[in-house]
């Protein structure tokens, strides 16, 4: 189960008063992909296609977000009476959850037959 589902799951058990948001945020330029970031000794052979060293040290500087204005904007999901259950921050984030809705929104339809497929027969 994805974090998502575990924060869903969680969310309908919890008290009026309290309220729970799956924030997917997009990169900010913080120090996180930069010079605080540490890597493991050691690689695992699965992985050896990827340089996450270097993807990340390429990507530091460039992310669209500032943190300054995501830190708002996490401020203002927090004091929202009615915040949502999952949402994205960041022009990135955004652009990539609208790109999976597109996706979905293609294969859910080609897909009907197959997962209406599984019912118990009568």
């Amino acid at each position: 189960m994805s974090l998502c589902g575990i924060l869903r799951a969680i969310s309908y058990d919890c008290v009026r008063n309290i309220s729970l948001t799956c924030i997917e945020p997009g990169g900010f330029r913080t120090e996180w992909a930069g010079d605080s970031m540490i890597y493991g000794e050691e690689k695992n052979p699965a992985y050896d296609h990827l340089n996450a060293e270097k993807t990340m040290k390429e990507r530091n500087g460039t992310q669209a977000g500032d943190p300054v204005k995501g830190a708002q904007a996490f401020y203002e999901l927090g004091v929202m009476d009615d915040p949502p259950l999952r949402v994205v921050v960041g022009t990135d984030a955004y652009k990539r959850i609208n790109q999976k809705i597109e996706t979905y929104s293609k294969n859910i339809p080609k897909y009907e037959k197959l997962s209406n497929s599984t019912d118990v027969d009568e």
